[in-house]
């Protein structure tokens, strides 16, 4: 039997309340210059140029308030910031491209420690109110997300970019989308450092309605 649902819109979220879930996503403008300078003397480290601050993904399970969030200043905490962090991508621009970024944003500089300059990050969402994950055997049912069903709710979003001195690009992006059956999300940290690089680390999340859980896979690709 069909599972009831109840559409959210307002003029920046969008979603789904569901089988017990409350599924939102939001998409604001890019943060001000103001506070990405804030969101760098926070963590210690220039930051993307386009930082979309404000956008988030919010999956709630309404009766426990469970909730994983994905947002971009988690994800940026995650970012490497070891005194060999900046040496992690070897290569010709980096030097050159981390003092640009210093001299653009001059301001700054007494703050700045060695970061990975392409903001490459691990994140897998902030799981809050008590959600835990645990590792199991369990993965993903990829066979049952294939079969054709009503795409009741989809959205993509990005929660930071920046272009690396037009030597590349680095994003980190999320995909949701809700059948009848459950739904299924994908975050992407995606690197290309243009004749070099090629990094992507995907996190997904998968809940099939009328279980108790949710299943969490974490993947890295990467060529040179």
């Amino acid at each position: 039997m069909p599972l009831d649902y109840e559409k959210i819109e307002t003029d920046c979220v969008g979603g789904l309340r569901i089988g017990g879930w409350e599924i939102t996503s939001c998409h604001m403008p890019i943060l001000s210059n103001s506070v990405i300078e804030e969101y760098a003397h926070e963590l210690g480290f220039n930051v993307p140029e386009m930082i979309f601050g404000n956008n988030y993904l919010s999956i709630r399970h309404l009766a426990s308030g469970n909730e994983l969030r994905l947002r971009a200043l988690d994800a940026l905490k995650m970012v490497d910031t070891s005194p060999h962090s900046a040496k992690s991508v070897q290569v010709s621009i980096a030097e050159n491209w981390t003092e640009s970024s210093k001299r653009n944003r001059s301001d700054i500089t007494d703050v700045i420690r060695p970061f990975d300059w392409t903001f490459s990050t691990k994140y897998r969402g902030t799981a809050s109110n008590g959600l835990a994950f645990v590792p199991s055997e369990t993965g993903i049912d990829y066979e049952k997300l294939m079969v054709r069903e009503d795409i009741l709710f989809y959205d993509e979003n990005i929660l930071y970019e920046d272009d690396l001195g037009d030597n590349g690009t680095s994003q980190l992006s999320y995909k949701v989308r809700v059948m009848p059956s459950g739904f299924f999300v994908l975050q992407r940290y995606f690197l290309r450092v243009d004749g070099v690089l090629f990094r992507i680390y995907d996190s997904r999340v998968f809940h099939q309605f009328g279980t108790d859980y949710l299943t969490r896979e974490f993947s890295t690709r990467e060529s040179s």
